[in-house]
């Protein structure tokens, strides 16, 4: 259990500092890296989340385009997001 945790918090830091080193490419890899790499961390790492919250009261314009993006991953089933409630099973009558 802790070894899986392990991987994939070095999987979202790594693919965070791909992000970074990428930006400056014409296609936007870098966003699209750097999103996967917060949206692997912030369910497991308490300090990411603090990070994040205070880049989002601290500077709303640049936090805002990530925090949309992962929304939407968050919605997704590939990540494992929220789900649906599962719909009220019928009772049938004997």
């Amino acid at each position: 259990m802790i070894w899986t945790n392990i991987a994939w918090l070095a999987l979202g830091w790594s693919l965070i500092l791909l992000g970074i080193m990428i930006v400056p490419l014409p296609l936007p890899l870098g966003l699209v890296s750097f999103t996967s790499g917060l949206a692997i961390i912030l369910p497991r790492n308490k300090t990411a989340r603090r990070i994040l919250s205070w880049g989002r009261h601290k500077c709303p314009w640049a936090v805002g385009p990530v925090l949309k993006v992962l929304e939407k991953l968050e919605k997704s089933r590939w990540l494992g997001g929220r789900r649906k409630s599962p719909s009220p099973t019928k009772e049938i009558p004997e």
